[in-house]
């Protein structure tokens, strides 16, 4: 291979001659298909516009049509040629040919055509005999010597790399063979012809591609997917009837249910140590009796009849004739499933993994999927098997478009794909399994470096190349080590990253002699001096790890990044049981895995005595940022899946020469959990973990439901009367919760305060004397009882009664000094709708649930427009309300990173001033979408691709992309984590939304999103769940469903504002993971950047003092780990917001004694900023939309509504806010426009006690010589 490199090289040097220039272009190095050891030419043509750059000077008009020409044929399409170097076959043509020539000739008796096969002389350097899969080619030095301990090994997949080189031409000839049968005739090559073979190569090749199986190190290529067709056709798997999306869908089917690696039966009862078999024979065996291996058939033949003719098979037979040993295998095929087949699994340990697929030519010499790895094959064999799910509509969406746009154009590549993902510097792998293995000083070194490392991985660096080796050894050792804990594992190589990103500089010199990256990440090396000295051909082969696709211009160090798909249901498993103690085999290749320090013997309580390894032991090395660790790691990171990634790569995979003071592997963007989470330490403060928070205001919950219920029983009062000891005449038959901090989805959990019933750690010191935020919303129902009232005002009155009674009842008991009433502190406030008091140290509002009122509402025959927006607004209180509630807890409770990705979500929004124009209810929505919306896997032997998020990152990042790349005009979201939905109701919501949405899909709400509460009827089960299809029409149809959540927010313009701000956060996101930044510039991705500010029409600056925390601010947000200056201590963001929330604004701050009653009581809610922006939109919202941040209001955003200044005709009702139209643009019925200086006049007013100044972007201001609308310049008014 050496020399054929060196042959490239030289080409290359001849073709970048100055004098070539005009007509080769640029010439680039690089590798063929990804692999390192084999290098092939880049090509690319010059643009028209240099040709032709001395013909534009003959005179200007010509000159300037010259440039218009050069601009345009700038815009065309151009090509790249890749240049490939082989070898010349050594058959001769007539056998080369003989598959298409069976069908010509008479011929027909097996011995004449033995003869035929006979004739045929070989003509190559490389004698036939060198290309069996059992031929070693590639020995190290003194690798045939006897005294070496590891004896001589085979190298299939290099020799399979030598008769690659050797069947190009063939291949192409095949191929094109297939082609010509299809189209039933010869067709010359200047024909332009299309069948379905074309147009199912062309789909395969979109749908790998979208899913970065294509054109890459460790993918497919255009021939291995021809090629897999022409088997299919060959053997009947394809019809040649079949059209394109049929041809696709067997493809998928025989791909995803092939058994290419033999591991489909393997289970850790079937690995079991047998006999005088070992656990690794045992597994070879299995793998061996199971795994598939092909031969494309002849033309003419079939499978079993080439391969029996086969010329290679025939020496093969004769090759092993005289063998006695039982393990070699009697038939080329089975020599070809053994020699890439290896004992690797999740269950044994192994040091070499060479295992590949199998789909041999005819000829048998060269496996077409030998580059293929165990990984890849197992992750390409799950997406095949999503896609027939897609195809065959077994999704809960319907199929159709659907599928469509899930398989051929939505991108699901690498940094998609997994849910955690890590770098391995490539500087730190230890050399061991080189190719002076061999020599015995260098052996003794070797080992010395990691005595481990011989055990599980480099046996086959001879063979794979130590590239090649090392990252099938990290991935094969994870997959081992991580067990059912991970789904998968695989590594970036060159074509599956990130299409986006490319390091080609437009503003470069057209000869492109800068190193470029193609569209998928191929690295290509110009020859043509770049002034880039560290990248050259010889540093690139230098690379002990296939190149990532795109590094930072300062990153020297290279590294090899791998992805991991987490189960969330085994990532918490902190012990692996290895075999028992008399188990000498079975224990040495244990501690092999884990090394002797951890896998210790270990005695557990069904009295086993085996080897095991145990997880709960806290990290060691914290103090740097990257390092940090959260308290809920174990729930929203993988559980302690980076726990032993960890500690396998410095095992096995890190030299003993690193430096100790490095930081340790860490998934990336992890320390995006700073900004919901606090930071785990010995000692952990009160505010550093959110679920302790959220689960002390749900006990807290829990408490005030049994005491309202207790003591809202009745008893005998005597004279048979009834009475409860807080004197209501009802009990409380339930308390339902609807707050978002008890289902776990708040950002900032509540604080219990000592000023309302909470526990006492800050006596002395300064507390707030107001709860920042809202109070926890609560309902109670009353037990049904006859006697309410009929009318509506009356049953206002009543339910007023009611909570007036409860308010005195409590403040009764606490006179009385009765039990559980020392909890109740505080003011208690009563509205005509609600009751707010302090219990525990918490807020709490109780709003009646009154089902009587509901069916009185529901009962009238003539209900006024006042009735009716009622009876919607306490259905979606009261009803949809709890609905939702029980929804979302029971989704947060089965997956425990969503609500921490609600959190997130909720943070994000903020940031970007969108506080209220999306609901704290429609995110928690999407992301209950995100992660419950997934096809059932009906293959179990497969992982799921569509399995819910099992870390934080990619759950935030899902939902980003739900935000943008849903259809929200052309689609309804429904979101149906239970399948309470049927199939009839689907379409009942499809027909409304295309019904209302419209032929130009512009009206109705802009973010139609359907949950199981959203049914008309909802408040008596009634609606589409006992409605009979027969008995419908289209108008009764057309209401049963409609989006309460999202039927009024968010407008067309927020929505679209937040998609496009959604797919620029994500991308951010996933640039920061792939050029591995390890700061903090992902917090960009929740911050407004300062041309984002300059899009709006003002700006309201809001007075500091009505903010407690300034961290979560939208230009300037806190997101350092350390804080301190004197004694710097690793801190989070939520931990410093949380405390400031709890310390309040500094005005409103005082102290705090246990026995002394302050005359000034806590103010139970204090929303100053929130209530502000909430009489902005209602006042001013015709004329303007208000942006705020809630988590820290020091801007109020402004945006003028373009239809707001339209010029309209005068009316004495609506004059408000209007000025004349001046008279050189007046118009037929345009006497009037908005005033801006009168609105912006009317709002400082409003907002004068809060707002400091008022800075204006967008002038709306018109002048004589303008047209109505028209923008001005800025203007600041204070």
């Amino acid at each position: 291979m050496q020399k054929r490199n060196i042959l490239a090289i030289h080409i290359a040097e001849l073709l970048s001659q100055k004098k070539h220039h005009g007509k080769i272009g640029a010439v680039h190095i690089t590798p063929v298909f990804g692999d390192s050891r084999k290098i092939g030419l880049l090509l690319t043509p010059p643009l028209e516009k240099e040709d032709n750059a001395n013909e534009s000077s003959k005179s200007s008009t010509k000159k300037k049509r010259k440039k218009d020409k050069s601009n345009k044929s700038s815009n065309k399409t151009r090509f790249r040629i890749r240049l490939l170097f082989g070898m010349k076959n050594g058959m001769m043509d007539g056998y080369d040919n003989a598959g298409s020539n069976n069908n010509k000739k008479s011929m027909a008796n097996d011995e004449d055509e033995m003869e035929m096969i006979g004739e045929n002389e070989w003509n190559c350097w490389i004698p036939r005999t060198r290309l069996f899969p059992d031929r070693s080619n590639n020995r190290s030095e003194k690798a045939a010597d006897s005294k070496n301990l590891d004896g001589e090994r085979s190298t299939p997949h290099y020799t399979n790399d030598l008769a690659e080189d050797m069947h190009y031409v063939s291949t192409t000839k095949m191929i094109s063979s297939m082609i010509t049968t299809l189209v039933g005739g010869n067709v010359s090559n200047n024909d332009l012809v299309s069948t379905s073979f074309h147009e199912t190569l062309i789909l395969l090749k979109v749908w790998a591609l979208q899913r970065g199986f294509l054109r890459g190190h460790d993918t497919f290529t255009t021939t291995t997917l021809a090629v897999l067709l022409v088997y299919l056709y060959r053997t009947k798997g394809i019809a040649r009837r079949m059209g394109a999306m049929q041809a696709f869908t067997a493809f998928m089917k025989f791909w995803s249910e092939t058994d290419w690696l033999g591991e489909d039966t393997l289970s850790a009862t079937a690995c079991q140590a047998t006999g005088t078999l070992t656990k690794a024979e045992v597994v070879l065996q299995r793998k061996l009796m199971k795994k598939a291996a092909f031969v494309i058939p002849e033309e003419g033949r079939n499978e079993s009849q080439t391969t029996n003719y086969c010329e290679q098979a025939r020496l093969y037979l004769k090759d092993v004739r005289g063998s006695n040993d039982s393990h070699v295998p009697k038939t080329l095929l089975e020599s070809y499933k053994f020699h890439y087949t290896s004992s690797s699994s999740k269950y044994t340990v192994c040091d070499s993994h060479h295992d590949s697929p199998i789909l041999l030519d005819s000829t048998m010499m060269i496996n077409y999927l030998a580059r293929l790895s165990p990984s890849f094959v197992r992750e390409s064999r799950a997406e095949a098997h999503a896609a027939l799910i897609a195809i065959h509509g077994h999704e809960r969406e319907e199929a159709g478009g659907g599928a469509f746009r899930k398989l051929f154009l939505q991108t699901n590549r690498f940094w998609t794909r997994y849910d955690a993902y890590f770098r391995i510097p490539v500087g730190r792998i230890p050399k061991l399994a080189t190719a002076d293995i061999g020599k015995k000083k260098n052996r003794s070194k070797s080992r010395k470096v990691n005595a481990s490392s011989n055990r599980v991985w480099g046996k086959d660096s001879d063979d794979l190349g130590y590239n090649e080796s090392v990252c099938r050894g990290i991935v094969e050792v994870l997959t081992l080590a991580l067990g059912d804990r991970a789904t998968a594992v695989s590594a970036l190589t060159c074509g599956n990253g990130d299409i986006r990103t490319s390091s080609t500089d437009e503003s470069a010199d057209e000869n492109v002699t800068k190193c470029m990256t193609d569209s998928d990440q191929y690295l290509a090396l110009p020859i043509r001096g770049s002034g880039r000295s560290d990248k050259s051909y010889g540093d690139d082969l230098s690379m002990r790890a296939p190149a990532p696709p795109v590094l930072c211009e300062s990153q020297r160090e290279q590294f090899i990044v791998v992805g991991l798909s987490i189960d969330p249901n085994n990532s918490r498993r902190v012990v692996d049981r290895g075999p028992p103690a008399e188990d000498i085999e079975g224990s040495r290749d244990f501690m092999s895995l884990w090394g002797e320090k951890l896998a210790q013997i270990r005695r557990f309580q069904d009295g086993a005595i085996v080897r095991a390894v145990v997880w709960n032991t806290p990290s060691s090395n914290l103090s740097q940022p990257e390092n940090t660790r959260y308290s809920g790691d174990d729930r929203l990171m993988g559980g302690i899946v980076e726990k032993v990634a960890q500690h396998v790569v410095n095992l096995h995979f890190e030299s003993s020469r690193s430096d100790s003071s490095s930081s340790k592997l860490a998934f990336e963007l992890r320390n995006i959990m700073s900004f919901i989470d606090g930071v785990s330490s010995e000692k952990p403060s009160h505010f550093s973990d959110s679920l302790t928070l959220h689960k002390n205001a749900i006990s807290a919950f829990d408490s005030l439901s049994d005491f309202l219920r207790r003591n809202t029983a009745l008893i005998d009062a005597g004279n048979g009367k009834k009475i409860s000891k807080l004197g209501l005449p009802l009990p409380i038959d339930e308390v339902m919760p609807l707050s978002p901090c008890l289902r776990y989805s708040s950002l900032f959990p509540p604080i219990s305060h000592p000023s309302l019933g909470g526990a006492s750690n800050v006596v002395g010191s300064k507390i707030s004397g107001a709860i920042d935020g809202q109070p926890i919303l609560i309902q109670i129902r009353f037990q049904s009882n006859s006697k309410w009232p009929s009318s509506l005002n009356a049953m206002a009155a009543a339910k007023c009664a009611m909570l007036i009674q409860l308010a005195d009842g409590i403040q009764k008991m606490k006179a009385e000094k009765s039990d559980d009433i020392e909890f109740f502190d505080g003011p208690v406030d009563n509205t005509p709708d609600s009751l707010t008091l302090g219990y525990r140290g918490y807020s709490w509002r109780i709003v009646v649930h009154a089902v009587q009122e509901l069916r009185m509402l529901k009962g009238l025959k003539n209900p006024t427009d006042e009735a009716i927006r009622l009876q919607q607004a306490l259905i979606n209180r009261h009803v949809r309300g709890s609905m939702h509630h029980s929804l979302i807890h029971a989704v947060h409770t089965r997956h425990p990173s969503s609500s921490a990705v609600v959190r997130l979500a909720s943070r994000w929004v903020a940031s970007h001033m969108l506080s209220d124009m999306i609901s704290h209810e429609a995110i928690e929505l999407m992301v209950a979408r995100i992660y419950t919306n997934t096809s059932e896997n009906t293959n179990s032997r497969l992982h799921s691709i569509d399995a819910p998020p099992s870390t934080v990152m990619a759950g935030f990042l899902r939902f980003l992309q739900l935000l943008f790349a849903h259809d929200w005009a052309r689609e309804p979201l429904i979101v149906d984590p239970q399948n309470h939905i049927s199939s009839h109701d689907r379409s009942l919501i499809r027909t409304q939304f295309d019904a209302i949405r419209g032929p130009d899909f512009n009206k109705g709400p802009a973010m139609w999103i359907v949950s199981p509460a959203d049914y008309d009827g909802v408040e008596e089960m009634t609606g589409s769940k006992i409605a009979r299809i027969e008995d419908e029409t289209p108008q009764t149809s057309a209401k049963l469903w409609a989006p309460s959540i999202t039927a009024t927010l968010p407008e067309k313009v927020v929505l679209s504002r937040a998609a496009a701000l959604a797919k620029r956060s994500r991308d951010h996101l996933i640039t920061c993971m792939v050029k591995g930044d390890s700061g903090n510039k992902w917090a960009a991705a929740f911050q407004e950047s300062p041309a984002s500010l300059t899009s709006y029409s003002a700006l309201l600056r809001v007075d500091t003092d009505f903010m407690a925390d300034t961290g979560c601010s939208s230009t300037e947000s806190d997101c350092a780990l350390i804080s301190g200056d004197k004694t710097p201590v690793l801190q989070s963001p939520f931990e410093r917001s949380v405390q400031k929330r709890f310390d309040g604004p500094k005005s409103l701050r005082k102290k705090h004694y246990k026995n002394l009653v302050l005359d000034v009581g806590t103010l139970l809610e204090w929303n100053p900023v929130k209530s502000l922006v909430a009489t902005l939109r209602s006042e001013y919202g015709d004329y303007a939309l208000f942006f705020y941040n809630e988590y820290c209001p020091d801007i109020i955003a402004v945006l003028w509504r373009p239809t707001a200044f339209i010029p309209e005709s005068f009316s004495a009702m609506v004059s408000s806010f209007k000025h004349p139209v001046v008279q050189t643009a007046w118009r037929e019925d345009t006497l009037v426009a908005t005033n801006t200086d009168d609105l912006i006049y009317e709002i400082a007013c409003s907002s004068k006690d809060i707002v400091t100044n008022i800075k204006i972007l967008e002038d709306k201001k018109q002048r004589e010589s303008d047209e109505p609308g028209v923008k001005r310049h800025k203007s600041e008014q204070s």
